[in-house]
C-alpha cells in the first residue's frame, strides 16, 4: 500500500476521516511512528543489507620536497596533489623520521595544507613526509546499531571486533599503528559526506532544471560558532549553482524547504560533495554514521558491512515502506491504536491487542535468524580478553599493546 492508501485505512478505521489537516498530519504521525517501532521489533529479514568500502591506505604522493617553518602551521609538498585525490582534514602527517604526529586542519591547495600545532622541527624545503592511512569512513545511510564488518586481508574471512571509545582509549594504544584492521568503533552521524577541506562558503544545484527558488539551510559551525545559512537554488535553473557567503568549516545538517524533483548536491568551494538530499517530499539529507578502524589500514582493501536498515520516513503519497505488503496490516492497527487512545483507552487495546496478535504471526516467517551481535571486548587484560581481541591471531598481529606482558 502506498502511504495514501495506508492514510485512508488508517482514518476509517479511527473515524478520523474529517476534513481539515489537523486530522491528516496527525494519522502521518502515527503510520510513521508504527513503522519505526515495527522495525525496533525484530531483526526482519527484509531489511537486512549488505555493503563495502575501500580503505584508504598512507599517502606520500609527490617529490617529498616539504617546505616546513619552525612555529609555523603551513605546510607545502611539491608535487602532491591532495585536492584531486581527495585527502581528508584528520588524518595524521609526519615529516621525515621524527616521532611527532600531526593532525591535518586545512587543506587550502594541490599542494598546501596547514596542520593542527605548529612545526616543532628546524626550517625545511627537502624534508620527507607520510599521511598516514584514514582512519574513519561513513557507513552506509540508515545503518541501524545491528551490524557487524569483516574482511578477508588475511585470506579468509575475518570478523572485526567492535569496541566502545571508552574501552579503546583505555587501552592507551597509540593510534598511529598501521597494519590490518581487527577492531572498530562507532562515533557520530550526521548529513555529511565529506566535510570542508577548509572554511569555504557552500553552493547548492539540484539535478534537474524545474527545482528553482528551494530554500536550502546548511547548519554547522562558522568561525569557531554553530551558525546556518539558507540558500536559495536559482531562480530560473535549479541545475545553475547558487553558492552563500558564511564560511563552514563543519557542516551538520542540510534541509531543504519544498519537494524537489531532483537530488540538491551541496558542495565547498573546492568543489567537494558535502552533502546530498534525496528526490521528493524528503526535506533532510541522508545521515550516515561514521567508523572508525584500528589499526590504521596499511593496504586499500574491501571492507564488508553487513547490517540491519533503518526505514526512511514516509513523505510522499505515493512512497512505499520497505517491510513490504505483509506488513501493512500491522502499521494500520498499530496507528490505529495510537489515535485510538486519545479518545478511549480502552477501544486503543483493543487494536493493539490485535497488533500484537498480528506481529506474532509475521515473525513466524519474517523474523530472521539472528547470527551477529556486536561485542564489546576489553583488550589489554588477562589471556582470555586477549584471545577475544585477536580473534585467534598473533598478538602482534593485532598491534603492539596488544597481549600479555609477557609476550611469549
Amino acid at each position: 500500500m502506498t502511504f495514501a492508501d495506508l492514510q485512508s485505512e488508517v482514518a476509517r478505521r479511527s473515524t478520523k476521516n474529517q476534513s481539515g489537516s489537523e486530522y491528516t498530519a496527525g494519522i502521518k504521525v502515527a503510520i510513521n511512528a508504527a513503522l519505526f517501532r515495527i522495525c525496533r521489533e525484530s531483526p526482519w529479514r527484509v531489511l537486512r543489507r549488505t555493503t563495502t568500502f575501500q580503505t584508504v591506505t598512507s599517502y606520500t604522493t609527490g617529490s617529498g620536497a616539504v617546505t616546513a617553518n619552525l612555529n609555523s602551521k603551513a605546510i607545502t609538498i611539491t608535487g602532491a596533489t591532495l585536492l584531486t585525490d581527495k585527502v581528508q582534514i584528520g588524518r595524521r602527517i609526519k615529516f621525515g623520521n621524527s616521532g611527532t604526529f600531526y593532525k591535518i586542519e586545512t587543506i587550502t591547495g594541490e599542494t598546501t595544507l596547514t596542520i593542527d600545532e605548529v612545526y616543532s622541527g628546524a626550517n625545511t624545503t627537502t624534508e620527507t613526509y607520510e599521511i598516514l592511512p584514514q582512519e574513519e569512513y561513513n557507513l552506509p545511510p540508515q545503518v541501524s546499531h545491528r551490524m557487524f564488518m569483516w574482511h578477508e586481508m588475511y585470506g579468509y574471512p575475518f570478523k572485526m571486533n567492535f569496541m566502545t571509545d571508552q574501552d579503546f582509549f583505555r587501552t592507551g594504544i597509540y593510534r598511529t599503528i598501521k597494519y590490518i584492521p581487527v577492531a572498530y568503533r562507532m562515533w557520530g552521524q550526521n548529513d555529511a559526506i565529506n566535510q570542508p577541506l577548509q572554511p569555504s562558503a557552500m553552493s547548492v544545484s539540484s539535478t534537474v532544471t524545474a527545482d528553482t527558488s528551494i530554500a536550502i539551510t546548511i547548519f554547522g559551525i562558522v568561525a569557531g560558532y554553530p551558525d546556518s545559512e539558507t540558500i536559495n537554488t536559482n531562480a530560473s535553473n535549479g541545475t545553475t549553482t547558487a553558492t552563500g557567503t558564511k564560511l563552514f568549516s563543519f557542516v551538520e545538517r542540510v534541509v531543504k524547504s519544498a519537494t524537489t524533483t531532483g537530488r540538491i548536491a551541496v558542495v565547498d568551494g573546492q568543489a567537494n560533495s558535502i552533502a546530498v538530499i534525496p528526490t521528493g517530499d524528503t526535506t533532510a539529507g541522508i545521515l550516515y554514521a561514521k567508523v572508525q578502524l584500528y589499526p590504521l589500514p596499511n593496504v586499500a582493501k574491501t571492507m564488508n558491512v553487513w547490517y540491519y536498515k533503518d526505514p526512511y520516513r514516509l513523505v510522499g503519497d505515493n512512497d512505499v515502506h520497505e517491510l513490504g505488503q505483509e506488513f501493512d496490516e500491522a502499521i494500520i492497527l498499530l496507528a490505529t491504536s495510537k489515535l485510538k487512545a486519545e479518545a478511549d483507552i480502552a477501544e486503543g487495546d483493543k487494536f493493539y491487542v490485535l497488533f500484537t496478535e498480528e506481529i506474532r504471526s509475521l515473525k513466524k516467517t519474517n523474523l530472521d535468524k539472528m547470527d551477529f551481535f556486536p561485542v564489546l571486548r576489553r583488550p589489554y587484560g588477562n589471556r582470555q580478553n586477549d584471545a577475544m581481541i585477536t580473534g585467534g591471531l598473533l598478538f602482534r598481529q593485532a598491534g603492539a599493546n596488544f597481549g600479555p606482558a609477557s609476550r611469549q
